[in-house]
This record gives structure tokens, C-alpha cells and sequence, in this order.
């Protein structure tokens, strides 16, 4: 009886916990990856989305669009966005680079949902001196396009600029037409 009782708590517990590892894996979003050598040195940048959840944030309308968390969307074309950037990290030469949220919590509709050409909405590049790398990203849909540029440094010393619109297309490293 002992044995028939322990082996029914065992088989409950690991089928809860398949359970909640397959929880845990939904709720992780979609992982995309890209990479760039430059000689010796090697850059990694792994960007995960996730669906966006109003009720895990404070969305405030305004009298012109809304804020959420304090700060205006950018990607939504003032709407509430479908997806969000969960987590953004930079490994240059094996070595994390640490990047607030606060540089990309405020970007939405993040380019790396099923189905989409990933190759055209992301793109990475060393800098000149090797300390640091640019990250392009051409992100939102509609309306609420916007192109971004993070310059993560080794010392910590982020940069971010945002052009809506998409006028520029960063990913080809200039503003000419893009050739599609």
C-alpha cells in the first residue's frame, strides 16, 4: 500500500512539472539569434519576443495617444501592442554585455514573430575601435514602423536613437531606396 501510494505521488509530481516546464516554455516567447565576425572577434545578440500582456502593465490613454509604463510606445502607432521586447542581450567575444531594459522596454511589434524575414529587420556591426556594436532593428507594422539603433560599448556606455516611420532603412547601412 506504501509503495502503491508513493509511487502515485511521484507520477503526480513529474507530470506537474512536465507541465509547468511546458508553461514555462510558452510564456518564454520566441528566441532569435544573430551574430557578426569581425577578424578574431565575435558578437552575439539574442533578442526575445513575447505577446503582450496590458494587465502585467499601466497603460494610461492621454489626449493624444497613451503611455505605457510612464513611457510612449514606440511601434504601436498609439494603440496597445500586440507584441513587446522581453529581453535583449549582447555577448561580445563570449562575454555578456549588460543592456538595461529601460534602452528597449518602450519598443513594440519587435520583428521576430513566426513568419517574418528575420535577416531584413536585424543587423549587427562592430564598431571602428572594436569596443562596441551597433544593432539595427526596422520593427513595428503599419503605421507604427520605426527603425532603431542601440550602440552597446563594452564599458556599459549605451546609446539609442529611433527614427519613426522607417524613412531610413538602417539595414542596408545607408538611406538609399531598398532594393525589394
Amino acid at each position: 500500500m506504501k509503495s502503491s501510494l508513493t509511487l502515485l505521488l511521484l507520477f503526480l509530481s513529474v507530470g506537474s512539472l512536465g507541465a509547468q516546464t511546458e508553461k514555462q516554455r510558452a510564456d518564454s516567447g520566441r528566441r532569435s539569434e544573430f551574430s557578426v565576425n569581425q577578424g578574431r572577434h565575435t558578437a552575439k545578440l539574442i533578442l526575445i519576443s513575447r505577446r503582450f500582456v496590458p494587465s502585467a502593465h499601466t497603460i494610461v490613454r492621454t489626449k493624444d495617444c497613451l503611455t505605457i509604463d510612464g513611457r510612449r510606445p514606440i511601434g504601436t502607432d498609439c494603440t496597445v501592442p500586440g507584441l513587446e521586447i522581453a529581453s535583449l542581450r549582447l555577448f561580445i567575444d563570449g562575454k555578456e554585455v549588460f543592456i538595461p531594459r529601460t534602452l528597449y522596454s518602450d519598443c513594440y511589434s519587435p520583428p521576430f514573430a513566426e513568419g517574418i524575414q528575420q535577416g531584413n529587420s536585424v543587423a549587427l556591426k562592430f564598431s571602428d575601435d572594436l569596443k562596441g556594436v551597433f544593432v539595427f532593428l526596422a520593427g513595428g507594422d503599419g503605421a507604427g514602423v520605426y527603425d532603431a539603433i542601440w550602440i552597446i560599448r563594452k564599458d556599459g556606455r549605451h546609446s539609442r536613437f529611433t527614427n519613426s516611420g522607417g524613412d531610413c532603412l538602417f539595414l542596408n547601412f545607408d538611406c538609399s531606396p531598398d532594393p525589394r
